[in-house]
């Protein structure tokens, strides 16, 4: 695991800057304590700040082939490369170091820009064939590590991270007015854009290819390709056991395959059925060596601690607790500002952050359980989909008469799992199109509220609404589907996936100088459950329920069929208590009256609204909360 960057001018000509890269290096140190490098041609600088994982002793980069012609850095890790090494050992290669990047280099010799589809792993990736005048970047299939990149007048500049790119003086900080309104409707920003005009990131499993002066990206996986269609979807009981033996080898295959590591690693474990899972793997691999660490918190509905020491004791895991109290998490918030150059509303990144400092005192590598709800049909949105179904087929005189009176009697509280907000949603969103329903649930601004949000010089002429659902047009594009389940996994996996949670997963550990790993993102392990036909992951009112039925065999049926939480924090009551004065001083009224982007009336009215218990703001509160933050510190200057 490190922080990845580079410079390169698309014409062959001499840098401007070669001291640059250094300075762009120096911002992702973070990412990689352990050593750095560099690679440098007069029109092209390579850089790595390295995170020592697998060969601690010869495993430095920039990394090449056996001529020196091939020369690259990469930041993540190749699971197969063990199998690689060895295909390319027999096909003729010699080695320098033991290290898994170098397998790249060789099979790059041989496979020229074809060599993605022979990595399993988590990677960003930057190559330059010497031969060719050819700079390849590259990310892995699912997006796990990030790649961001600008481009003018010839010159590219690449990062893992917004910030080393910002070390570049003629990159402007204008804000992307499109990106932003789909920040604050979505909680994140889709790929590509990102909060600047001028930046993009390059989206998960695609290649760069820059040559002959032209820059080109392409997709090298598209999970479409595995979807399996209805028609083939129907099993009999002796498909359906099989299916759960695959998995659960597929499964084993995956934990297996991210326990390679020359460092001490351990894994996340909440309690819930995606991590209890992946301690079940890696118990069974390793019995009663499994560090375990989860984190617990004061607020009942909240803290999941119970069910994790449960699992813990179970496996018998070395098990590490953190207490988080309300001053801990808050002094991580404003901690995290100088690590997030791009605003993210996700509050889970506030308990990710502090496990990962609390396990790196333990650990340099853990293991977590992203991925399974997307995969396997978990979250309640599902079950929303099927209910809007029934919902549907009432007259339509009682939705509006009777269900819109019980829509304003819902209670207003702060509890993890708000009924009052998801059935409030439910009843507003449920006739819009499935994927624009689907969102609505999940958003953080409804379309109402994001026109009234922007004052009007900044909003324009074109309302922002008009641009929160390109992201769903672009990732759809081309992808057929027969059923609504299918293509709100599919959403999910492309977009809240890889541009929330394994954004936040990454930042939250690379600020702490720990990799994290992910079993459930297994490319083959993707693919299979992409062949699954959708009943087997929601059958009626139940969710995820071949993951389920298969783990039934390792996990006590206490924690396979509990009720799904989520790893959040009580934002709903720290907006109405401790963090008041925190939000009345960052959404100050004369503050984002001189600062022009935000109806400051409106924002005080959400403010005044959800203090006193008359509505439930909390996602738009924080959402607003966490760019303020964002835009004190990044938005007009380092």
């Amino acid at each position: 695991m490190c922080g990845i960057c580079g410079i390169h001018n698309l014409f062959l000509r001499p840098l401007d800057d070669p001291a640059l890269v250094d300075r762009m290096s120096a911002r992702l140190r973070h990412r990689g304590p352990d050593s750095q490098g560099k690679f440098e041609l007069p029109h092209l600088a390579l850089a790595i700040r390295r995170l020592s994982i697998i060969d601690l002793k010869t495993g430095d980069q920039p990394l090449s082939n056996e001529t020196g012609e091939i020369n690259l850095v990469f930041n993540g890790e190749i699971y197969n490369y063990r199998e690689l090494r060895k295909d390319l050992l027999e096909r003729g290669h010699h080695f320098k170091t033991q290290s898994d990047g170098e397998v790249i280099a060789h099979l790059y010799e041989d496979k020229g820009t074809k060599f993605v589809h022979e990595l399993n792993g988590m990677f960003a990736i930057a190559l330059w064939d010497e031969r060719a005048k050819r700079l390849v970047l590259a990310r892995d299939r699912a997006g796990e590590k990030p790649l961001y990149y600008w481009e003018s007048d010839g010159t590219l500049l690449f990062g893992s991270e917004i910030k080393a790119l910002l070390e570049h003086s003629g990159i402007s900080r204008e804000i992307d007015r499109e990106a932003l309104s789909q920040y604050f409707f979505y909680g994140y920003f889709p790929s590509p854009r990102s909060v600047y005009a001028d930046i993009r990131k390059l989206p998960a499993a695609h290649m760069m290819v820059v040559e002959n002066r032209q820059l080109q990206i392409e997709c090298y996986w598209k999970i479409q390709s595995y979807l399996r269609s209805p028609e083939a979807g129907k099993m009999t009981r002796q498909q359906e056991e099989a299916a759960c033996e695959e998995l659960r080898e597929k499964l084993r295959e995956a934990s297996s395959s991210r326990l390679v590591s020359d460092v001490p690693l351990g894994v996340f474990l909440s309690g819930g059925i995606d991590s209890s899972t992946v301690v079940a793997t890696m118990s069974d691999l390793s019995p009663g060596n499994v560090n375990s660490f989860s984190v617990s918190f004061p607020e009942r509905s909240f803290d999941e601690g119970e069910y994790a020491e449960f699992v813990a004791k179970h496996f018998n895991t070395k098990h590490h607790v953190l207490m988080a109290d309300d001053k801990t998490m808050r002094g991580a918030l404003l901690t995290l500002m100088d690590h997030l150059d791009e605003p993210m509303a996700d509050p889970a990144i506030i308990p990710t952050y502090l496990l990962s400092c609390f396990a790196r005192e333990h650990i340099k590598v853990a293991l977590s359980g992203e991925g399974g709800d997307e995969l396997f049909g978990g979250y309640p949105t599902y079950l929303g989909a099927r209910a809007a179904e029934y919902y549907l087929m009432l007259p339509e005189f009682l939705r509006r008469q009777v269900f819109d009176r019980v829509r304003e009697l819902l209670p207003v509280t702060s509890d993890a799992v708000p009924k009052g907000l998801f059935l409030r949603r439910f009843l507003t969103h449920a006739e819009n199109d499935p994927a624009v329903r689907h969102h609505s649930w999940f958003g953080m601004f409804s379309a109402d509220e994001l026109e009234q949000l922007y004052t009007p010089q900044w909003a324009g002429p074109h309302s922002p609404v008009g641009f929160i659902f390109n992201p769903l047009s672009r990732v759809l594009e081309g992808a057929r589907f027969d059923e609504v389940l299918a293509e709100l996994l599919y959403l999910d996996f492309r977009m809240y996936l890889e541009d929330n949670l394994l954004v936040k997963v990454d930042r939250a550990s690379m600020a702490c100088s720990l990799e994290m790993r992910t079993p459930f993102l297994d490319h083959r392990l993707i693919e299979f459950a992409l062949g699954l036909p959708t009943s087997l992951k929601v059958r009626g009112f139940r969710t995820k329920y071949i993951l389920k039925k298969a783990v039934e065999k390792w996990l006590p049926h206490k924690i396979v069929y509990r009720q799904k939480r989520g790893f959040t924090v009580p934002v709903a009551s720290w907006l109405r208590n401790e963090l008041q004065p925190l939000v009345a001083e960052t959404l100050e009224e004369e503050k984002l009256k001189r600062q022009g982007l935000f109806n400051s009336a409106y924002v005080q009215q959400l403010i005044r609204e959800h203090s006193n218990a008359q509505s439930d703001h909390r996602k738009a509160l924080w959402t607003l909360l966490c760019f303020q933050l964002w835009y004190d510190r990044w938005g007009m200057g380092d």
